[in-house]
């Protein structure tokens, strides 16, 4: 025979399910607060102040700011330098990025396919990676020193007139853009490595069942593989490209003719020299829509071209 239960422990049974409900919704919230707060006010916060100066008239000194509209936006639009340091920004990561992905990859599977040494080349490589980039944005300059550097020295024992790197606007760009390879395909290389390592033997083993020789186990193996590690390095890559900064403050300056001048350097000078925070802010708006959109850009491409298994 069933027990009936009676109505009101019924009732009383309901709140305690919804605040025990309520309680293990509570504790995880609990312990993401403190990092929620920091991210809100370390990120979400300034997005949101950085904004709304895109808007207003502000000389970074004056605690008063003068709302202007789109007065900022259409200033840039009219600016001729905005418009030669955002070519030079796309030139930039043109330059970079291919090279420093091309000669990541490389040497991964040239270090992976030793017997020996795997550890010193790889520390080798590395270590540009985390080198300060002080130190070597100042070897570079006395390395690209017309008279002296150690490259119109090589270039001369060859019978070549080495160019004036750094003050020629035909080739100064191009100085930053070895500078940041060389820097940047050290940790290419890493991940390349851990990626190679992930694929499985059996691949191999069955393209060389097939007839594949090594190019085919490259091309239709190891590619197809590697495609979700060459992907985050090239998101990951053109964001750090189109952030560069220090080495063009330390070696050239944005110089000559800003030939040199990008938007992150752009900025710098807006804020920091002549301080114009409203124009500044809405050039740093305009570089977040750019890189923004490059990523949904490679997100979509993403679907069709990166293979997880």
């Amino acid at each position: 025979m069933e027990t009936s239960i009676p109505l009101s422990v019924k009732r009383s049974r309901a709140p305690a399910r919804s605040r025990s409900r309520l309680l293990k919704m509570l504790i995880p919230l609990a312990f993401l607060l403190p990092a929620l707060a920091l991210y809100a006010v370390f990120f979400i916060y300034p997005f949101i102040f950085a904004f709304s100066l895109s808007f207003q008239k502000w000389n970074l000194i004056s605690p008063k700011k003068a709302f202007v509209g789109l007065a900022n936006y259409r200033h840039l639009l009219q600016d001729e330098v905005f418009w030669i340091s955002l070519k030079n920004s796309g030139l930039y990561v043109l330059m970079t990025v291919p090279f420093a992905i091309g000669i990541g990859l490389l040497l991964a599977i040239l270090v992976e396919s030793l017997w020996r040494g795997k550890r010193l080349y790889r520390l080798i490589f590395f270590l540009p990676v985390v080198s300060s980039i002080g130190i070597i944005s100042i070897v570079w300059s006395l390395m690209y020193n017309p008279q002296v550097g150690a490259l119109n020295v090589l270039l001369r024992t060859f019978g070549i007139q080495g160019p004036n790197w750094m003050n020629n606007p035909a080739t100064a760009l191009w100085a930053l853009a070895i500078v940041g390879i060389w820097k940047g395909f050290g940790y290419n290389m890493v991940l390349y490595i851990s990626g190679l390592k992930s694929i499985d033997r059996g691949l191999y083993e069955a393209a060389a069942m097939d007839g594949g020789g090594r190019w085919q186990q490259l091309r239709h193996v190891t590619l197809p593989m590697l495609s979700p590690v060459t992907f985050f390095i090239l998101v990951m890559s053109i964001i750090s490209s189109f952030q560069v900064f220090a080495t063009i403050q330390i070696m050239t300056r944005g110089g000559p003719n800003n030939s040199t001048n990008v938007l992150v350097y752009q900025i710098y000078q807006e804020a920091f020299q002549f301080f114009n925070i409203g124009v500044a802010t809405a050039s740093s708006t305009i570089l977040l829509l750019i890189v923004g959109l490059l990523t949904v850009i490679q997100l979509r491409m993403s679907q069709k071209m990166v293979h997880y298994q």
